[in-house]
């Protein structure tokens, strides 16, 4: 049984995805024309609703009202004309008609009806109405030219010694221009189609210019800064892309330049090591004691070379595989001061509210870049200060040392990989795997002068 109901299930998936390659075989395959589809379909269907309820509602009743006066007063004329003598009653009747009742009458003795009505296309009900309310009235052969006048209707009743001829305006049966109205549904869907179709172009026209831009760049060629067009989504997405953009870009220019340096920044310590694995005595018996300082000399060579390469290692993770989760930041900051305290950093205040809310952040990320700040306080300054500020769009980390800071032109070239802001030793990469990971964040790191003397770093990661 279990197999029937899988076998079942796998023919009915089956006929579903046929049944949809056929739908889809008919329907546009662009999303303008998808969507222009979406906003017809209803509007045509409104109209269609709007059309029938005027038929079936307000012109069939209006029109069988009016048609049931005329056949009335029809059949009272034939009732009266048939069944007198008198040749001045009819005279009289004929005349009174035509003046009262605006019917044109005329009486044409020992002819016959020939044909059947000649209806052709009327638009409306009216015409069978008529029929219909004139068949309900009278017992004898009639029929109903609608074609041979544009303003009269021609209705003929056969009698004993001839044919009794109606001209019936046409404003006495319709309730108005049926045209008039059809032209009003369909031009007005027109209209309103086609001021959709230039709106949904516009919008649209967004959607391909992000998409353009989307496949150029796919393909390594770059399209440039997209210009937010459009509504708010489409903005969002444009700007969206351009962050992405300007990330990637960043992401292939450091990695670049951190494959071009490695090197060059690896040559100086492997020559050494080279000189001095040369010097070493190649025969005889070696002293290690007289070998002690080169040994030293190459084991700080080794150490420096571990020191670049864990820098370039780091830099290159740059965020690396770890996923945001819900951060408790005060503990996140209370453990990030506590640790540099340990390491000997001397703080002059460490304002951290207890109330900062949970953040979605990498953790471990966030902990290097504050860790490598402070670190980079106390080893270039002296005092440090922390304070931590929760904004409503974001928290702000403001972080101040009392040592000789950083030049003013200088500030905005140490975020750039292996550039220094003083004269000390330094791989240049500190900043700069700071500022990628709050950029990572969606935030951004700003070097300023700091009250103390020295340099203040201000960090904002946005929640």
């Amino acid at each position: 049984m279990f197999a029937n109901f899988k076998r079942y299930r796998r023919v009915s998936k089956e006929g579903k995805i046929a049944a949809d390659r056929k739908v889809r075989r008919f329907l546009p395959r662009s999303l303008l024309a998808r969507s222009l589809l979406m906003i017809s379909i209803p509007l045509i269907i409104t109209q269609a609703i709007s059309l029938e309820l005027f038929y079936g509602t307000f012109l069939n009743t209006v029109s069988r009202r009016l048609t049931d006066s005329v056949s009335g007063e029809i059949s009272y004329i034939v009732q009266q004309y048939s069944t007198t003598k008198s040749e001045q009653y009819r005279a009289t009747l004929l005349d009174q008609s035509q003046q009262y009742l605006q019917l044109n009458i005329k009486w044409f003795p020992n002819q016959n009806l020939h044909n059947q009505s000649n209806n052709g296309l009327v638009i409306g009900p009216v015409d069978e109405l008529l029929d219909r309310g004139l068949a309900d009235r009278l017992d004898i052969p009639f029929k109903t030219d609608w074609q041979s006048y544009t303003d009269q209707v021609i209705v003929s009743i056969q009698l004993k010694n001839g044919v009794l001829q109606f001209l019936v305006p046409k404003k006495k049966l319709t309730a108005g221009s049926v045209w008039l109205f059809v032209v009003w549904i369909v031009g007005s869907a027109i209209i309103l189609f086609m001021i959709t179709a230039v709106f949904a172009w516009v919008q649209f026209r967004a959607i391909r210019r992000l998409s353009k831009a989307v496949e150029k760049f796919g393909k390594g060629r770059d399209p440039g800064i997209l210009m937010p067009v459009g509504s708010k989504e489409l903005r969002n997405a444009a700007e969206s892309f351009n962050v992405m953009r300007e990330r990637i870009l960043r992401f292939i220019k450091q990695r670049t330049v951190i494959l071009a340096s490695v090197s060059h920044d690896l040559r100086t310590p492997l020559t050494r090591l080279r000189l001095s694995l040369a010097m070493l005595p190649q025969k005889g018996i070696v002293n290690a004691e007289d070998q002690a300082t080169d040994i030293a000399e190459m084991i700080g060579d080794t150490e420096e070379m571990e020191q670049m390469i864990a820098g370039y290692l780091s830099f290159a993770r740059g965020e690396g595989t770890e996923e945001p989760q819900t951060t408790d930041m005060v503990q996140l900051t209370e453990d990030v001061v506590a640790a540099a305290y340990r390491l000997g950093t001397e703080f002059i205040s460490a304002n951290i509210p207890a109330s900062l809310p949970d953040m979605m952040v990498r953790a471990g990320s966030l902990r290097r870049v504050l860790g490598n700040i402070l670190e980079n306080a106390r080893r270039h300054g002296g005092k440090v200060a922390i304070e931590v500020q929760d904004r409503s769009r974001g928290i702000l980390f403001i972080i101040d040392d009392d040592g000789p800071g950083i030049p003013e032109e200088k500030k905005e070239s140490v975020f750039i990989p292996f550039q220094t802001g003083n004269s000390q030793k330094g791989t240049g990469l500190g900043l700069a795997i700071a500022l990628n990971i709050v950029q990572g964040h969606g935030g951004d790191i700003e070097l300023q002068n700091s009250p103390l003397g020295g340099l203040r770093v201000v960090i904002f990661i946005p929640k």
